[in-house]
Protein backbone atom coordinates (compact mmCIF):
# COMPACT_ATOMS: atom_id res chain seq x y z
CA UNK A 1 0.00 0.00 0.00
CA UNK A 2 1.66 3.33 -0.72
CA UNK A 3 1.59 6.02 1.03
CA UNK A 4 3.13 8.98 -0.36
CA UNK A 5 2.31 11.97 1.34
CA UNK A 6 5.19 13.36 3.90
CA UNK A 7 5.00 13.55 7.73
CA UNK A 8 4.58 17.17 9.02
CA UNK A 9 7.33 17.69 11.82
CA UNK A 10 6.08 17.12 15.06
CA UNK A 11 5.86 20.68 16.41
CA UNK A 12 5.63 19.98 19.85
CA UNK A 13 5.16 22.79 22.24
CA UNK A 14 4.22 22.83 25.79
CA UNK A 15 2.22 25.75 26.91
CA UNK A 16 -0.49 26.97 29.53
CA UNK A 17 -4.56 26.52 28.27
CA UNK A 18 -8.01 28.21 28.72
CA UNK A 19 -9.62 26.71 31.39
CA UNK A 20 -12.64 28.00 30.09
CA UNK A 21 -14.54 28.35 26.35
CA UNK A 22 -12.52 30.78 24.13
CA UNK A 23 -14.39 33.96 24.32
CA UNK A 24 -13.46 34.72 20.53
CA UNK A 25 -15.66 34.96 17.81
CA UNK A 26 -17.65 31.33 17.33
CA UNK A 27 -17.06 31.03 14.23
CA UNK A 28 -13.77 30.13 12.93
CA UNK A 29 -13.03 29.69 8.71
CA UNK A 30 -12.66 25.96 7.89
CA UNK A 31 -9.10 25.59 7.00
CA UNK A 32 -8.77 21.81 6.63
CA UNK A 33 -4.93 22.55 6.46
CA UNK A 34 -5.25 23.78 10.08
CA UNK A 35 -7.21 20.62 11.14
CA UNK A 36 -4.86 18.03 9.42
CA UNK A 37 -1.87 19.63 10.83
CA UNK A 38 -3.49 19.63 15.00
CA UNK A 39 -4.60 15.81 14.12
CA UNK A 40 -1.26 14.59 12.33
CA UNK A 41 0.57 16.24 15.61
CA UNK A 42 -1.44 14.21 17.92
CA UNK A 43 -0.87 11.28 16.32
CA UNK A 44 2.97 11.77 16.16
CA UNK A 45 3.11 12.75 19.71
CA UNK A 46 1.51 9.39 20.70
CA UNK A 47 3.89 7.64 18.48
CA UNK A 48 7.04 9.41 20.38
CA UNK A 49 5.38 8.21 23.81
CA UNK A 50 5.45 5.02 22.14
CA UNK A 51 1.72 3.94 22.16
CA UNK A 52 2.08 2.91 18.89
CA UNK A 53 4.77 3.00 15.87
CA UNK A 54 5.57 6.18 13.90
CA UNK A 55 4.57 3.56 10.63
CA UNK A 56 0.96 3.31 12.02
CA UNK A 57 0.39 6.80 10.76
CA UNK A 58 -0.93 6.91 7.29
CA UNK A 59 -0.74 10.61 5.26
CA UNK A 60 -2.32 11.83 2.34
CA UNK A 61 -2.77 10.90 -0.83
CA UNK A 62 -4.58 7.48 0.61
CA UNK A 63 -4.33 4.49 -1.31
CA UNK A 64 -6.94 3.38 -1.32
CA UNK A 65 -8.84 6.96 -1.52
CA UNK A 66 -11.54 7.86 0.54
CA UNK A 67 -14.67 7.07 -1.31
CA UNK A 68 -16.12 10.23 -2.30
CA UNK A 69 -18.90 9.09 -3.99
CA UNK A 70 -20.08 7.04 -1.09
CA UNK A 71 -19.41 9.98 1.46
CA UNK A 72 -21.91 12.26 -0.92
CA UNK A 73 -24.45 9.21 -0.77
CA UNK A 74 -24.24 9.38 3.07
CA UNK A 75 -24.76 13.16 2.77
CA UNK A 76 -21.87 14.56 3.87
CA UNK A 77 -20.46 17.96 2.55
CA UNK A 78 -17.83 18.65 -0.10
CA UNK A 79 -16.07 20.52 2.57
CA UNK A 80 -15.57 17.85 4.86
CA UNK A 81 -14.88 15.40 2.48
CA UNK A 82 -12.04 17.16 1.38
CA UNK A 83 -11.08 17.13 5.13
CA UNK A 84 -11.59 13.16 5.01
CA UNK A 85 -9.52 12.88 2.26
CA UNK A 86 -6.50 15.00 3.70
CA UNK A 87 -6.76 14.05 7.54
CA UNK A 88 -3.74 11.29 8.36
CA UNK A 89 -5.31 7.70 10.06
CA UNK A 90 -3.89 5.43 12.29
CA UNK A 91 -3.88 1.75 11.28
CA UNK A 92 -3.16 -1.32 13.06
CA UNK A 93 -5.45 -0.61 16.10
CA UNK A 94 -9.31 -1.58 16.33
CA UNK A 95 -12.23 0.22 17.70
CA UNK A 96 -11.78 -0.47 21.64
CA UNK A 97 -7.80 1.23 21.63
CA UNK A 98 -7.91 4.39 23.43
CA UNK A 99 -7.34 7.98 21.58
CA UNK A 100 -9.22 10.05 24.00
CA UNK A 101 -11.17 9.25 26.91
CA UNK A 102 -12.09 6.25 26.13
CA UNK A 103 -13.13 6.68 22.73
CA UNK A 104 -10.97 5.20 19.75
CA UNK A 105 -9.45 5.83 16.25
CA UNK A 106 -11.38 6.26 13.30
CA UNK A 107 -9.90 5.31 10.32
CA UNK A 108 -12.68 6.81 7.38
CA UNK A 109 -10.53 4.97 4.62
CA UNK A 110 -12.75 1.90 5.54
CA UNK A 111 -16.36 2.56 4.33
CA UNK A 112 -17.68 0.72 7.05
CA UNK A 113 -16.25 2.92 9.81
CA UNK A 114 -17.30 5.87 7.15
CA UNK A 115 -20.76 5.08 7.50
CA UNK A 116 -20.94 4.30 11.08
CA UNK A 117 -19.63 7.66 11.47
CA UNK A 118 -22.62 9.12 10.39
CA UNK A 119 -24.77 7.11 13.19
CA UNK A 120 -21.62 6.86 15.80
CA UNK A 121 -23.87 6.15 18.92
CA UNK A 122 -25.30 3.22 16.91
CA UNK A 123 -29.05 4.68 17.88
CA UNK A 124 -30.38 3.96 14.22
CA UNK A 125 -32.45 7.33 13.53
CA UNK A 126 -35.25 6.49 11.95
CA UNK A 127 -36.18 10.65 10.99
CA UNK A 128 -35.15 13.86 10.52
CA UNK A 129 -32.97 16.18 12.68
CA UNK A 130 -36.45 17.65 14.20
CA UNK A 131 -37.99 14.22 15.64
CA UNK A 132 -37.67 12.83 18.60
CA UNK A 133 -35.48 9.81 17.45
CA UNK A 134 -33.19 11.82 14.52
CA UNK A 135 -30.43 12.41 12.84
CA UNK A 136 -27.63 13.51 14.46
CA UNK A 137 -24.43 14.03 13.09
CA UNK A 138 -25.09 17.09 9.74
CA UNK A 139 -23.78 17.00 6.69
CA UNK A 140 -21.14 19.49 7.74
CA UNK A 141 -19.81 18.03 10.66
CA UNK A 142 -17.87 14.78 11.00
CA UNK A 143 -17.34 12.54 13.92
CA UNK A 144 -13.36 12.03 14.35
CA UNK A 145 -13.61 8.85 16.69
CA UNK A 146 -15.51 5.78 17.41
CA UNK A 147 -17.08 5.21 20.66
CA UNK A 148 -14.76 2.46 21.37
CA UNK A 149 -14.85 1.08 24.73
CA UNK A 150 -18.21 2.65 25.66
CA UNK A 151 -16.23 5.80 25.28
CA UNK A 152 -16.61 9.28 23.73
CA UNK A 153 -17.35 11.04 20.17
CA UNK A 154 -15.20 13.94 18.69
CA UNK A 155 -17.09 16.02 16.58
CA UNK A 156 -15.92 18.60 14.50
CA UNK A 157 -17.57 21.46 12.82
CA UNK A 158 -16.62 22.39 9.24
CA UNK A 159 -18.26 25.51 9.33
CA UNK A 160 -17.85 27.18 12.75
CA UNK A 161 -14.31 25.10 13.39
CA UNK A 162 -15.63 23.75 16.70
CA UNK A 163 -14.70 20.64 18.54
CA UNK A 164 -17.67 18.41 20.79
CA UNK A 165 -16.63 15.99 23.00
CA UNK A 166 -19.88 13.95 23.69
CA UNK A 167 -19.50 10.74 26.63
CA UNK A 168 -21.12 7.45 26.11
CA UNK A 169 -24.06 8.17 28.51
CA UNK A 170 -24.39 11.74 26.96
CA UNK A 171 -23.26 15.37 27.86
CA UNK A 172 -19.77 16.57 27.09
CA UNK A 173 -16.63 14.63 28.58
CA UNK A 174 -13.78 17.88 27.67
CA UNK A 175 -12.48 18.39 30.70
CA UNK A 176 -12.85 22.33 30.71
CA UNK A 177 -16.41 21.83 30.55
CA UNK A 178 -16.62 19.45 33.91
CA UNK A 179 -19.31 21.31 35.49
CA UNK A 180 -21.36 20.95 32.33
CA UNK A 181 -21.20 17.44 31.54
CA UNK A 182 -24.59 16.73 31.37
CA UNK A 183 -25.57 19.46 29.24
CA UNK A 184 -28.77 20.98 29.00
CA UNK A 185 -30.88 20.17 26.08
CA UNK A 186 -34.37 21.41 24.92
CA UNK A 187 -34.36 19.59 21.73
CA UNK A 188 -37.22 17.38 20.75
CA UNK A 189 -34.41 15.11 19.17
CA UNK A 190 -33.50 12.93 21.99
CA UNK A 191 -30.05 11.99 19.69
CA UNK A 192 -29.11 15.67 19.42
CA UNK A 193 -25.58 17.19 20.34
CA UNK A 194 -26.36 21.01 19.34
CA UNK A 195 -26.88 21.33 22.82
CA UNK A 196 -23.19 20.28 23.94
CA UNK A 197 -20.54 22.75 25.04
CA UNK A 198 -17.72 23.43 22.13
CA UNK A 199 -14.96 24.95 21.29
CA UNK A 200 -12.30 25.71 18.57
CA UNK A 201 -10.61 22.64 17.30
CA UNK A 202 -7.02 24.24 18.03
CA UNK A 203 -7.59 25.42 21.33
CA UNK A 204 -9.08 21.05 22.30
CA UNK A 205 -6.31 19.68 20.56
CA UNK A 206 -3.64 21.83 21.69
CA UNK A 207 -5.13 21.50 25.20
CA UNK A 208 -4.92 17.91 24.73
CA UNK A 209 -1.26 17.28 23.70
CA UNK A 210 -0.29 19.47 26.70
CA UNK A 211 -2.06 16.94 28.95
CA UNK A 212 0.15 14.34 27.27
CA UNK A 213 3.13 16.34 27.23
CA UNK A 214 3.07 16.69 30.92
CA UNK A 215 2.29 13.77 31.42
CA UNK A 216 -1.52 14.45 33.13
CA UNK A 217 -2.96 11.80 30.53
CA UNK A 218 -0.37 9.15 29.50
CA UNK A 219 -1.04 6.97 26.44
CA UNK A 220 0.67 3.33 27.33
CA UNK A 221 -0.19 -0.62 26.60
CA UNK A 222 -0.76 -2.73 29.45
CA UNK A 223 -2.99 -5.18 28.11
CA UNK A 224 -4.70 -3.02 25.85
CA UNK A 225 -4.24 0.40 24.40
CA UNK A 226 -5.08 2.79 27.23
CA UNK A 227 -4.73 6.66 28.13
CA UNK A 228 -3.94 6.81 32.06
CA UNK A 229 -5.01 10.16 33.83
CA UNK A 230 -4.12 11.35 36.59
CA UNK A 231 -5.58 9.22 39.95
CA UNK A 232 -5.72 6.28 37.54
CA UNK A 233 -4.44 2.82 39.02
CA UNK A 234 -0.67 2.97 37.65
CA UNK A 235 -0.82 6.69 36.26
CA UNK A 236 1.70 7.53 39.17
CA UNK A 237 4.18 4.63 38.24
CA UNK A 238 3.74 5.01 34.74
CA UNK A 239 4.76 9.01 35.27
CA UNK A 240 8.08 8.00 36.64
CA UNK A 241 9.06 5.36 34.14
CA UNK A 242 8.22 8.32 31.72
CA UNK A 243 10.28 10.68 33.92
CA UNK A 244 13.32 8.19 34.77
CA UNK A 245 13.80 8.26 31.03
CA UNK A 246 14.05 11.58 29.93
CA UNK A 247 10.45 13.00 28.94
CA UNK A 248 9.92 15.42 27.13
CA UNK A 249 13.20 16.90 26.24
CA UNK A 250 15.93 13.84 26.57
CA UNK A 251 13.79 11.12 25.93
CA UNK A 252 15.29 7.87 25.21
CA UNK A 253 13.11 5.86 23.69
CA UNK A 254 15.18 2.60 23.20
CA UNK A 255 16.07 2.46 27.15
CA UNK A 256 12.30 3.56 28.01
CA UNK A 257 11.32 0.48 25.75
CA UNK A 258 13.40 -2.24 27.42
CA UNK A 259 12.11 -0.37 30.96
CA UNK A 260 8.54 -0.62 29.75
CA UNK A 261 8.23 -4.44 29.05
CA UNK A 262 10.20 -5.16 32.43
CA UNK A 263 7.36 -2.96 34.14
CA UNK A 264 5.01 -4.53 32.50
CA UNK A 265 6.10 -8.12 33.59
CA UNK A 266 6.79 -6.67 36.91
CA UNK A 267 3.10 -5.58 37.30
CA UNK A 268 1.82 -8.69 36.26
CA UNK A 269 3.97 -10.51 38.81
CA UNK A 270 3.26 -8.06 41.38
CA UNK A 271 -0.75 -8.72 40.28
CA UNK A 272 0.27 -12.61 40.90
CA UNK A 273 0.63 -11.77 44.99
CA UNK A 274 -2.14 -9.14 45.41
CA UNK A 275 -4.22 -12.22 44.31
CA UNK A 276 -3.21 -14.74 46.40
CA UNK A 277 -3.79 -11.90 49.31
CA UNK A 278 -7.05 -11.20 47.60
CA UNK A 279 -7.99 -14.93 47.93
CA UNK A 280 -9.29 -16.03 51.35
CA UNK A 281 -11.42 -12.66 51.52
CA UNK A 282 -13.01 -13.43 47.70
CA UNK A 283 -13.49 -17.39 48.91
CA UNK A 284 -14.72 -16.71 52.03
CA UNK A 285 -17.73 -14.26 50.39
CA UNK A 286 -18.19 -16.74 48.03
CA UNK A 287 -18.40 -19.99 50.88
CA UNK A 288 -20.50 -17.42 52.56
CA UNK A 289 -23.64 -17.11 50.17
CA UNK A 290 -23.49 -21.07 49.18
CA UNK A 291 -24.13 -22.00 52.78
CA UNK A 292 -26.67 -19.42 52.85
CA UNK A 293 -28.34 -20.46 49.49
CA UNK A 294 -27.45 -24.00 51.04
CA UNK A 295 -29.31 -24.00 54.17
CA UNK A 296 -32.45 -21.88 52.63
CA UNK A 297 -32.95 -24.88 50.96
CA UNK A 298 -32.62 -27.29 54.02
CA UNK A 299 -35.19 -25.25 55.49
CA UNK A 300 -37.56 -25.81 53.11
CA UNK A 301 -37.27 -29.72 54.31
CA UNK A 302 -38.77 -30.60 57.77
CA UNK A 303 -38.80 -34.35 58.76
CA UNK A 304 -38.44 -35.35 55.39
CA UNK A 305 -41.32 -33.08 54.00
CA UNK A 306 -40.66 -30.29 51.37
CA UNK A 307 -42.25 -27.09 52.02
CA UNK A 308 -44.83 -28.57 54.78
CA UNK A 309 -46.75 -30.20 52.13
CA UNK A 310 -46.99 -34.11 52.45
CA UNK A 311 -48.66 -34.59 48.99
CA UNK A 312 -46.34 -32.57 47.17
CA UNK A 313 -46.06 -34.44 43.49
CA UNK A 314 -42.92 -37.18 43.16
CA UNK A 315 -42.28 -35.16 40.04
CA UNK A 316 -41.83 -32.02 42.36
CA UNK A 317 -40.22 -33.48 45.15
CA UNK A 318 -37.12 -34.90 42.89
CA UNK A 319 -36.94 -31.21 41.69
CA UNK A 320 -36.07 -29.67 44.91
CA UNK A 321 -34.21 -33.11 45.44
CA UNK A 322 -32.08 -32.83 42.47
CA UNK A 323 -31.54 -28.60 43.72
CA UNK A 324 -30.35 -29.74 47.24
CA UNK A 325 -28.09 -31.90 45.75
CA UNK A 326 -26.74 -29.32 43.44
CA UNK A 327 -26.50 -26.30 46.25
CA UNK A 328 -24.67 -29.48 48.36
CA UNK A 329 -21.72 -29.85 46.04
CA UNK A 330 -21.67 -25.99 45.21
CA UNK A 331 -20.63 -25.88 48.82
CA UNK A 332 -18.38 -28.70 49.43
CA UNK A 333 -16.41 -27.45 46.54
CA UNK A 334 -16.38 -23.60 47.66
CA UNK A 335 -15.42 -25.32 51.10
CA UNK A 336 -12.67 -27.20 49.73
CA UNK A 337 -11.27 -24.06 47.68
CA UNK A 338 -11.66 -21.77 50.86
CA UNK A 339 -9.62 -24.86 52.80
CA UNK A 340 -6.88 -24.53 50.28
CA UNK A 341 -6.73 -20.76 50.33
CA UNK A 342 -6.21 -20.18 54.58
CA UNK A 343 -3.38 -23.30 53.81
CA UNK A 344 -1.75 -20.74 51.11
CA UNK A 345 -2.33 -17.39 53.26
CA UNK A 346 -1.21 -19.00 56.42
CA UNK A 347 2.32 -20.24 54.20
CA UNK A 348 2.82 -17.12 52.66
CA UNK A 349 6.00 -15.41 53.32
CA UNK A 350 7.18 -12.05 53.55
CA UNK A 351 6.72 -9.40 50.27
CA UNK A 352 10.23 -10.33 48.92
CA UNK A 353 9.47 -13.91 49.29
CA UNK A 354 6.24 -13.79 47.95
CA UNK A 355 7.35 -12.10 44.73
CA UNK A 356 10.34 -13.96 44.35
CA UNK A 357 7.74 -17.33 44.32
CA UNK A 358 5.77 -15.18 41.22
CA UNK A 359 8.80 -14.35 39.53
CA UNK A 360 9.72 -17.73 39.52
CA UNK A 361 5.73 -19.00 38.37
CA UNK A 362 6.16 -16.18 36.14
CA UNK A 363 9.20 -17.14 34.32
CA UNK A 364 7.87 -21.25 34.37
CA UNK A 365 4.53 -19.27 32.65
CA UNK A 366 6.78 -17.74 29.83
CA UNK A 367 9.41 -21.38 29.50
CA UNK A 368 6.18 -23.68 29.25
CA UNK A 369 4.25 -20.90 26.41
CA UNK A 370 7.93 -20.65 24.34
CA UNK A 371 8.61 -24.47 24.28
CA UNK A 372 5.33 -25.39 23.16
CA UNK A 373 6.06 -23.05 20.43
CA UNK A 374 9.31 -24.37 19.70
CA UNK A 375 7.87 -27.67 19.54
CA UNK A 376 5.00 -26.95 16.70
CA UNK A 377 7.93 -24.61 15.11
CA UNK A 378 10.14 -28.04 14.98
CA UNK A 379 7.26 -30.21 13.81
CA UNK A 380 6.42 -27.93 11.43
CA UNK A 381 9.57 -26.96 10.34
CA UNK A 382 9.49 -28.66 6.74
CA UNK A 383 6.43 -26.47 5.69
CA UNK A 384 7.78 -23.15 6.33
CA UNK A 385 11.21 -21.11 6.90
CA UNK A 386 11.49 -21.21 10.88
CA UNK A 387 15.43 -22.20 11.50
CA UNK A 388 15.70 -18.32 12.75
CA UNK A 389 13.00 -18.40 15.18
CA UNK A 390 13.27 -21.71 16.40
CA UNK A 391 16.87 -20.49 17.59
CA UNK A 392 15.27 -17.65 19.11
CA UNK A 393 12.98 -19.48 20.71
CA UNK A 394 16.07 -21.30 22.41
CA UNK A 395 17.85 -18.77 22.73
CA UNK A 396 15.05 -17.19 25.07
CA UNK A 397 14.75 -20.37 26.55
CA UNK A 398 18.12 -20.35 27.92
CA UNK A 399 18.09 -16.95 29.52
CA UNK A 400 14.60 -17.56 31.14
CA UNK A 401 16.25 -20.09 32.52
CA UNK A 402 19.19 -18.67 33.76
CA UNK A 403 16.86 -16.15 35.62
CA UNK A 404 14.88 -18.81 37.15
CA UNK A 405 18.14 -19.47 39.10
CA UNK A 406 18.34 -15.74 40.07
CA UNK A 407 14.88 -14.81 40.89
CA UNK A 408 16.10 -13.03 43.85
CA UNK A 409 17.71 -9.84 41.57
CA UNK A 410 14.43 -9.50 40.00
CA UNK A 411 12.54 -6.43 40.70
CA UNK A 412 10.22 -6.38 43.87
CA UNK A 413 8.99 -3.06 43.62
CA UNK A 414 7.89 -0.79 40.58
CA UNK A 415 11.06 1.58 40.94
CA UNK A 416 13.31 -1.20 40.72
CA UNK A 417 11.63 -2.34 37.76
CA UNK A 418 12.06 1.24 36.29
CA UNK A 419 15.76 1.30 36.75
CA UNK A 420 18.28 0.67 33.79
CA UNK A 421 18.40 -2.76 32.23
CA UNK A 422 20.61 -5.20 33.70
CA UNK A 423 20.67 -8.21 35.35
CA UNK A 424 16.94 -8.22 35.87
CA UNK A 425 15.54 -7.34 32.45
CA UNK A 426 13.19 -10.28 31.08
CA UNK A 427 11.76 -9.34 27.41
CA UNK A 428 8.70 -11.17 26.34
CA UNK A 429 6.27 -10.31 23.72
CA UNK A 430 2.62 -8.88 24.78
Amino acid sequence: MSHAGKAPRLGLVRKDVPTRMSHASATTAFNPHEIVNLMTRYYQLLSKMRYFPESYIKYAPHDPPIDVEFALSLGIEPQAIELLQLLPYVEGLDNEDEFIMHGSFADFRQQNVLEQSRDPKFVSPDEGFDHENGEYVRPWVLALTEFGNLGSILYYNTRNGHMTLEGFNGGSLDPVFSDRRNGSSFSVNQNSIDYLPSRPAKEMLEDFMNRHLTLEWIPFYLNAYCIFREGDTHHDELKQLFEYYGWPDDFNAPAFDVAADRWRTFDSVRGLVEESKRKVPQVTHLSDTTERRLQEHLDRRQDGIWDGNPNMSAEEVAKLERELEKRQTAYNIVSEQLTEAEDLTENMGEDDEEMEKAWKKQIESYISWIRINLEFSKREGGKFEVEEETRKMEEDIRGLEEKLGDVASLPKTSEEAIQPPGSTAISHED
